[in-house]
């Protein structure tokens, strides 16, 4: 027996989408924003371990370049790098160049704390690989299409 894909099927269908979206929204906000060790004897929230990833991965830039490079203001920036001198994940240097200036260098501990949120995200990204393994490219397409669409909406609300 043939049976159509009705109107209220997709309906429902993407109702389900929705709502499945947004619980994983939540589910993944939730941990996010949960203060985690990283395998360090500190919690260190979002903001915090991105800092931390940001000098890393860009050595030798001062407060106004880092702040700028996360999307802060240099107030913003300036009370993380003190919460992270407090816990003893970066300290702060004078770069002699044509003008000096103070450039942060992680500690061992910031550096495990780096390398333990790389791997991190190397599981999400080995969860999503393997979810996504059989994909074809047109479900592949849809799939960047429709999340580069739904961020744009995000940004735009």
């Amino acid at each position: 027996m043939y049976t159509c894909y009705t109107i209220v099927n997709m309906k429902n269908d993407i109702e389900r989408i929705c709502e499945l979206l947004l619980e994983m929204i939540c589910e993944f906000y939730e941990n996010d924003s949960k203060a985690r060790t990283f395998g360090t004897d500190t919690e260190l929230y979002h903001s915090e371990i991105h800092m931390l990833q940001c000098i890393k991965d860009n050595p030798d830039l001062h407060i106004s370049a880092i702040a700028r490079k996360l999307g802060i203001t240099r107030g913003a920036a300036s009370q993380t790098v003190k919460r992270l001198e407090r816990k003893q994940m970066i300290v702060k240097e004078v770069k002699q160049t044509r003008g000096s200036k103070v450039v942060m260098r992680l500690t061992p501990k910031g550096e495990t704390a780096c390398f333990n949120h790389k791997c991190a995200h190397e599981r999400y990204n080995t969860i999503i690989s393997e979810i996504l393994t059989d994909s074809d490219k047109d479900q592949l397409k849809f799939l960047i299409d429709f999340l580069l669409q739904f961020k744009k909406a995000l940004k735009e609300s």
